[in-house]
């Protein structure tokens, strides 16, 4: 902004006030004045003594005094405003005084050089303080510079420019200047904010971007889809969809475990980047967490082509990422969600990509699912699950059923399995397949586990205190519980607590458990040396092989239902029957047929040399009474 040009009547003024040294020279001379006056009045009027003449004296005696008294007072005044103007001149906050036009009448060494003179120039007076104030904030400065100077002290936020350009910002405190009630201008003084201001940009920054991939975070994805769906609202564009899609990086704790943190940060950057630049000019993409990212996807043709760009974004990611040298190949899985399906809330839509992308992990791998709304209930319905299942730990709802199991030959009883049943005080008897995968997830199941475990051995005693026949009992390891630190010994301390023999408990873990073979190795062998036996549940439908299997100190293959219950009428699953039984007696391991329900069932499995049965066919699962009675038979 051009400054005005100054009148040239007026001269700039100095920014000095009278020093009190002269203000005291003056004061002498008043003294003596007022003495001589004295003196020669009454010289004057001794000769010639009337009233009119001694009151003429005292008269100018008077006057004399109080023309010192009045120099004197003045002297203090002066002294006082020379101390606080030492004070303000040499003060570290920046001072200025104006008068109503604006123009710059007296600042302080701190103000001159905001403005970037030397402390000691006096170049700015005279000159409209505007002139060094950013273009944007002269508005706001006018309107609180009246304000001030209309005697109402204020405090605003400005940018200053200096005479090299460079912007600073302060907090300016204005407030009126001269005789109360008749302002003649205002004062301002100046706060240094440029370190706050900073400091507040960086707090901001951090609280909206990730530190990581410089990307938004979840707050600011959020806040911006909020923005882009009232947008939408107000234009009342029904062309354009928003597709809100959370992207999962498939087994990224895997690449964490073999390359270290500091890689997988660096991979994830390398993510970002190739989202980024398969992203369009209007989209969003931010980083949610860990190795998940949402994107917001602008779609001007009413969102057919949703699916087909959520794809896109996948595909680009299969192109191998390089680590240290490595090629990395990845996938990743997707869920989606648009606002055809919720077009007003940004946590609805962004909820409802993130159950499509559980969803999609559910059905494997490098999957994409957009959101159904027949959802909404079975999320619910998992929530109030997982909620129960811990109330019913507490409250002992959780109940155990036996499944005897037969030798295929004699007939006679060989074992039990313990089966865990859930009695609700609500809905009643819960099916195991609808909370026990829930437990899994939430990881109850750790202490559901713990207390199956306790509770077979507890009921495996008290039928063999009772006289009845000693058979083994078969517990369902999950592999949350099998993996506990010290989970050996923690069994070890159950079967003492109880007074059971270890003979007597058998253990069942499943096929995906024994993909870490070391780490199953170890923990088998310390088992089985305490004595207690090991069955792999299910086998032939997990990844086990038995060129692992001959490694692991395993008693027994239970043959999965799927394949026993189609040996009558597939061929293919009677061969692979066959070939489990053969090839586990090959390496000293027994073979127990699960799911056995017909005559004609026993009748191959028999002819195949399959060492025991567990089905229908015996005896489905019953209480723990009904188990005393066929022992006691």
């Amino acid at each position: 902004m051009t400054s005005r040009k100054l009148k040239p009547a007026r001269a700039p003024y100095t920014g000095k006030p009278m020093s009190v040294r002269t203000l005291q020279w003056q004061y002498a001379g008043i003294w003596c004045v007022a003495i001589a006056m004295c003196v020669f009045t009454g010289i004057a009027v001794t000769g010639h003594a009337s009233f009119k003449n001694t009151l003429l004296f005292i008269i100018a005696a008077a006057s004399a005094i109080g023309m010192a008294i009045m120099l004197r007072r003045m002297l203090h005044e002066r002294a006082s405003i020379e101390a606080a103007w030492m004070g303000i001149r040499h003060n570290p906050l920046p001072f200025y005084a104006m008068d109503r036009d604006g123009r710059i009448v007296q600042l302080n060494e701190a103000a001159a050089a905001s403005l970037g003179y030397e402390p000691s120039s006096h170049a700015p007076l005279g000159e409209r303080f505007d002139r060094y104030v950013d273009a944007s904030d002269i508005p706001l400065l006018s309107e609180h510079a009246e304000l001030a100077a209309s005697g109402k002290s204020t405090q605003i936020m400005i940018g200053l420019r200096n005479v090299s350009g460079e912007i600073s910002y302060w907090k300016a405190l204005l407030a009126p200047a001269g005789s109360v009630g008749c302002p003649v201008g205002c004062i301002l003084i100046a706060q240094d904010v440029n370190e706050r201001r900073r400091n507040d940009e960086l707090t901001r920054h951090l609280t909206h971007y990730d530190d990581r991939t410089g990307l938004p975070n979840r707050r600011l994805f959020t806040e911006q889809l909020e923005v882009m769906l009232a947008a939408m609202e107000d234009n009342s564009d029904y062309d354009t969809v928003l597709t809100v899609c959370c992207i999962d990086i498939d087994h990224f704790k895997l690449i964490n475990a073999s390359f270290g943190h500091d890689c997988g940060d660096m991979l994830l950057l390398q993510i970002a980047g190739r989202l980024l630049r398969s992203c369009g000019e209007g989209d969003l993409i931010c980083r949610m967490e860990g190795d998940k990212f949402g994107i917001v996807l602008m779609d001007t043709t009413g969102g057919e082509h949703s699916g087909e760009a959520i794809l896109n974004l996948m595909a680009a990611l299969e192109e191998p990422f390089e680590l240290q040298g490595v090629p990395i190949h990845i996938t990743a899985s997707a869920g989606y969600s648009t606002s055809k399906q919720e077009p007003h809330g940004s946590d609805k839509l962004i909820r409802n990509a993130n159950l499509a992308l559980i969803k999609a992990k559910e059905s494997g791998p490098n999957e994409c699912q957009v959101y159904r709304e027949e959802w909404d209930e079975a999320s619910l319905e998992r929530l109030r699950i997982q909620h129960d299942l811990r109330r019913a730990l507490i409250n002992q709802e959780f109940m155990l059923h036996y499944q005897p199991q037969y030798d295929m030959h004699t007939g006679a009883i060989v074992g039990v399995e313990a089966l865990l049943r859930w009695h609700h005080p609500e809905r009643g008897m819960i099916p195991p397949s609808q909370f026990i995968p829930i437990a899994e997830d939430s990881g109850i199941i750790v202490q559901i586990g713990q207390w199956v475990l306790e509770e077979a051995c507890r009921q495996n005693k008290e039928w063999q205190d009772a006289g009845l026949l000693k058979i083994p009992v078969s517990v369902n390891l999950s592999m949350r519980q099998f993996w506990q630190p010290n989970f050996p010994e923690s069994v070890a301390a159950v079967l003492e607590r109880f007074g059971l023999e270890p003979r007597y408990l058998e253990l069942e873990i499943t096929e995906s458990m024994t993909m870490d073979a070391d780490k199953l190795t170890n923990s088998l062998l310390r088992l089985t040396d305490i004595g207690i036996g090991i069955s792999i549940d299910d086998f032939g439908t997990g990844y086990s092989s038995f060129s692992y299997l001959k490694h692991f100190p395993i008693d027994r293959l239970k043959i999965d239902r799927s394949f026993v219950s189609d040996i009558e009428d597939d061929p293919d699953d009677a061969e692979i029957v066959a070939a489990i039984i053969a090839m586990a007696h090959n390496l000293h391991m027994q073979v127990i047929a699960e799911g056995v329900e017909t005559a004609q069932q026993v009748h191959f499995l028999k002819m195949h040399l399959c060492d025991e049965m567990q089905g229908y066919y015996g005896s489905p699962p019953v209480p723990s009474e009904r188990i005393a009675e066929m022992l006691a038979a």
